[in-house]
């Protein structure tokens, strides 16, 4: 067979890629802040890139609902308003509480083990102080359940508030010693499955997620009042 030249299928990632991969993360690890503007030359110089690459990619996070474009001003993380903050959450406690309602049908101890080596792995974030890893986990605990009781069109729809979720969930976790409520909140959760308790997981479930709504609202007009007094 002749030696063919033809490429690979495997086409290398972009400038415009990149940056927006690295500046998604830092949107959603926290690095970049509410409480700052920037340009886009700033991200070019920190990302050691060109403006053009890096314009792509704020369109982008702009679209997806990450940056804000405020004129004369420049860039910066989105914030909530009130009504947002409460229209996600209302999403999330009408969904999570029934697929939890829907998984004690098919509950088994492999799928009650997995979710607690989750809740494990986020002790060991929280020793590490590794914060981008405990929101990832959380998501996954919350995502997992999910996923066991195969709800494929609701975990797209939870999928798309992912981002915002995440956002809300670094600024929730500031609050002094929400870290470890999330574990006992959590650990509540699986206990009220082990026990088969339909009501109590469901309940369990709506609590924890009103105090992470309300731990961001706490954040937030502490944020808010700082700000104010600058």
């Amino acid at each position: 067979m002749p030696e063919l030249d033809i490429g690979s299928v495997i086409k290398k990632e972009t400038m415009h890629q990149a940056a927006y991969k690295q500046l998604k993360h830092a949107i959603l690890s926290g690095k970049l802040t509410p409480d700052h503007f920037y340009t886009e030359t700033d991200f070019a110089h920190v990302l050691n890139i060109s403006r053009t690459p890096v314009r792509e990619a704020v369109k982008d996070l702009i679209h997806d609902n990450l940056l804000l474009s405020v004129p004369r001003k420049g860039l910066k993380v989105r914030e909530f308003t009130e009504s947002e903050v409460e229209q996600i959450f209302l999403v999330r406690k009408a969904i999570e509480s029934q697929v939890i309602g829907q998984l004690l049908k098919t509950v088994t101890e492999e799928r009650i083990s997995f979710l607690e080596n989750l809740v494990e792995d986020q002790k060991r974030a929280i020793e590490t102080d590794d914060r981008i890893a405990f929101i990832r986990l959380d998501q996954k605990f919350h995502h997992q359940m999910i996923r066991f009781v195969h709800y494929e069109l609701i975990e797209e729809l939870i999928i798309k508030l992912h981002n915002l979720t995440r956002l809300i969930g670094h600024q929730a976790i500031k609050k002094q010693g929400r870290r470890e409520e999330v574990i006992r909140e959590h650990q509540e959760i699986l206990e009220s499955l082990k026990r088969g308790d339909s009501d109590q997981a469901k309940q369990a479930m709506v609590t924890h997620l009103e105090n992470t709504q309300q731990s961001y609202r706490m954040v937030k007009t502490k944020s808010d009042d700082r700000r104010d007094s600058k």
